[in-house]
């Protein structure tokens, strides 16, 4: 297990090690969490809720939401794990329907979450339903 958790790092992870540092107990888990959200930018004005011990399921070593200010969808960011041997990036809106996965990672990179998040914000700014966010994300997705 590593002891310091760079961009590098998480990028050579396997999904057995993030379960490792979920396995490890809270500390280990907030600290691997913590790590992810340093190198990811989130939208100014949105919130970050991350999942420290079975909040949102336990379905993922490392699982944090981000929400603009009117709440109405979350960009769920999920580590790989037991569940997903890549990182994925899903779109949940508030009633639970829809939900798409809108990007998926074979290894981390902070540069494409925190874009795809960026562009999140300004479609919805610029007033576009969800379902033309989740398409517009998923097709920049598959390129």
């Amino acid at each position: 297990m590593q002891n310091i958790i760079t961009t590098d790092v998480l990028k050579t992870m396997i999904p057995c090690e993030f379960e490792d540092y979920r396995n490890g107990g809270n500390d280990l888990r907030r600290a691997l969490t913590h790590a992810v959200l340093g190198k990811v930018d989130a939208p100014c004005g949105w919130n970050i809720d991350c999942e420290y011990n079975a909040e949102f399921g336990g379905l993922f070593p490392v699982q944090c939401r981000f929400t603009p200010a009117h709440e109405h969808f979350h960009i769920v960011l999920c580590s790989p794990g037991e569940v997903s041997t890549v990182w994925l990036m899903v779109f949940v809106s508030d009633n639970g329907h829809p939900v798409s996965v809108v990007r998926t990672l074979e290894q981390f990179s902070p540069e494409l979450i925190s874009h795809t998040l960026s562009l999140t914000d300004r479609l919805d700014n610029d007033g576009y339903p969800a379902d033309c966010i989740i398409r517009t994300l998923e097709m920049e997705g598959a390129q």
